[in-house]
């Protein structure tokens, strides 16, 4: 005679998530990260800023607030392509109105 055979219990599967860091247009190393702003009064459109750790990129966007940081990538990547990058291009001095935009905690 045959034992019964027992269930395997399964775990829970974790979501991915896609990953923080991006590739570089301009310096090609995976240390750009992309950063969202809320912009006070406006509740269709965020701020993305993208900053490169090694050759100190610093790109600030508006895009609609649907908009994700892959997407936000892939549009500056685009601006890169078609050499309009130094459209986004401003330096870190150049800051915010602090009046004017809250961070966003959202991911």
């Amino acid at each position: 005679m045959a034992r019964r055979r027992r269930k395997k219990s399964l775990k829970p599967k974790r979501p991915r998530h896609p990953s923080r860091y991006f590739q570089c247009p301009r310096c090609g190393s995976m240390t750009l990260t992309i950063d969202f702003v809320k912009i006070k009064g406006n509740d269709e459109e965020k701020i993305a800023i993208a900053k490169c750790g090694n050759c100190h990129l610093y790109c600030e966007l508006k895009v609609p607030k649907v908009l994700d940081r892959v997407d936000v990538y892939n549009k500056i990547v685009d601006l890169s392509y078609d050499n309009k990058l130094s459209e986004c291009e401003k330096t870190e001095e150049m800051k915010l109105e602090e009046g004017n935009i809250e961070e966003d905690e959202e991911q």
